[in-house]
């Protein structure tokens, strides 16, 4: 017995003694919901149109496109799941037709932050026409933590057809320019006059669409400079009648004058060397600054 004894003692030991991971074993996690659960929801303006998808406890897939911007695809996470680096990406056959293989698609960067994966139009629209098939799609990564197994994220396609219809549509109203293309506009002058050229004068449009579209919009700022060259009150003068000129277009063309300040400066701000015809031409301009409600006017310059 006492033989017995010691080789269970010793067999115990043995088992006791193997690596955790033959026992385990090693297994994705995944983030994906019930298929009943699964849609895309569209939020549509002039500004932006805007497809999404939850992904039940990890964040959301959106198919995006900003006025004046290409589409995007954009997959963000509400924590931190995913590790930095490469991410696999395949297209699956919905699991009744078990006979379709997954289909592997070029894989996409995964960096740190909220939106873990960026990708540019083309490969979107790769992605867009994998899903309005009728095809999910995967996104496999090891965690962050390097952890050994990998976590994979699925974007459903349920509902995507009627969404990315929807989402066309939407592009159709997108105003050709966004804020931060129109925020800052100069506009420059040949030397000694306040007259504009064409090219000039079609900078404005889009400045003067963008500030009517958006109710947002509720300060404009006219700013005339004049370069180095003359006397000082001559350059402030002229200055001023660049700036007034600059407004009375802005008001005829439909901005309210009262959200407009008008200022000159004459040749006390150049951005560029008055020693150079190049730095000079620079110099002889009017910029306009469109602000939204909310936005600070500390430390501004003219």
């Amino acid at each position: 017995m006492r033989g017995v004894g010691q080789n269970l003692r010793r067999a115990i030991g043995l088992v006791l003694c193997l690596p955790l991971v033959a026992v385990t074993g090693s297994r994705a996690e995944v983030f994906g919901g019930p298929v009943a659960d699964a849609r895309w929801v569209l939020d549509a303006s002039v500004f932006e149109c805007r497809l999404s998808h939850s992904i039940p406890r990890f964040g959301e897939a959106v198919f995006t496109r900003r006025a004046g911007e290409e589409q995007r695809f954009v997959l963000s996470q509400s924590n931190r799941f995913l590790g930095a680096g490469e991410a696999r990406v395949r297209s699956e056959h919905p699991v009744w037709r078990e006979t379709a293989s997954p289909e592997p698609l070029a894989p996409v960067a995964v960096e740190v932050g909220t939106k873990t994966v960026t990708t540019d139009w083309r490969y979107s629209q790769r992605l867009a026409a994998e899903l309005r098939e009728g095809r999910r799609l995967v996104f496999t990564r090891e965690p962050w933590d390097n952890r050994q197994e990998p976590m994979e994220v699925i974007v459903a396609p349920v509902g995507f057809r009627a969404g990315i219809e929807a989402f066309h549509a939407c592009l159709q109203s997108l105003l050709p320019v966004n804020f931060d293309q129109v925020e800052r506009t100069s506009l420059d002058f040949p030397a000694g006059t306040q007259e504009l050229s064409e090219s000039e004068l079609d900078k404005l449009k889009p400045v003067i669409l963008y500030a009517k579209a958006d109710p947002r919009v509720d300060r404009v700022y006219v700013d005339g400079h004049t370069d180095g060259t003359g006397l000082r009150a001559e350059n402030l003068e002229l200055s001023r009648e660049r700036a007034e000129m600059v407004t009375q277009l802005l008001v005829d063309r439909g901005i309210p004058a009262r959200q407009i300040t008008t200022r000159w400066h004459g040749e006390r701000y150049p951005v560029a060397s008055n020693q150079s015809a190049e730095g000079r031409a620079e110099n002889r301009r009017v910029t306009i600054r469109l602000e939204r409600t909310g936005q600070s006017t500390t430390a501004r310059a003219p």
